[in-house]
């Protein structure tokens, strides 16, 4: 009878996940996910072979080495984000209301994972990279949304001409 149980609850998850219910790592309810998943006010995924250029931005304590970042519409990047740090970092780009939503989400879940096309996670002394097509003028910025990060200056600019 336990394992009827067990299994069943298993596949029940796995059917969520399956129904796109697990991007960051399930657990959304009560939280307004709109800002989160339209992506497309600043771009979409992009292919890293087809990239025009590669940003390779290093993370450490609590600090990026890019201030800033310009970037023509229609330019696909390939983002490189290196953990040079003691504690775990993050680099998205977006806007405020993305981030806005996503450091809520942060906060009210702790530890979540990420499966997001505009964003990575990497812990000390690993690298994880993304692919971004920039496909509309404006202005956006990129942050580290691990609690605290941005608030200490891990964010910058991006101005899309």
């Amino acid at each position: 009878m336990r394992f009827a149980f067990v299994m069943t609850a298993v596949l029940l998850a796995g059917s969520a996940m399956a129904q796109g219910h697990g991007g960051h790592g399930g657990g959304h309810e009560g939280h307004d996910m709109s800002a989160m998943e339209d992506t497309s006010r600043f771009g979409q995924p992009g292919d890293a072979a087809k990239a025009s250029r590669t940003v390779t931005v290093k993370a450490t304590e609590i600090a990026y080495d890019l201030a800033k970042l310009d970037v023509k519409a229609g330019e696909t990047i390939l983002f490189v984000l290196e953990n040079d740090g003691t504690q775990d970092h993050e680099l998205g780009i977006g806007d405020d209301a993305f981030f806005e939503a996503h450091a809520k989400m942060m906060a009210d879940m702790p530890g979540m994972k990420h499966d997001m096309p505009n964003m990575v996670s990497a812990k000390p002394g690993a690298t994880a990279q993304f692919a971004w097509t920039f496909s509309k003028a404006g202005a956006f910025k990129f942050a580290c949304s691990m609690p605290g990060h941005s608030e200490l200056g891990m964010t910058g600019p991006i101005s899309v001409q």
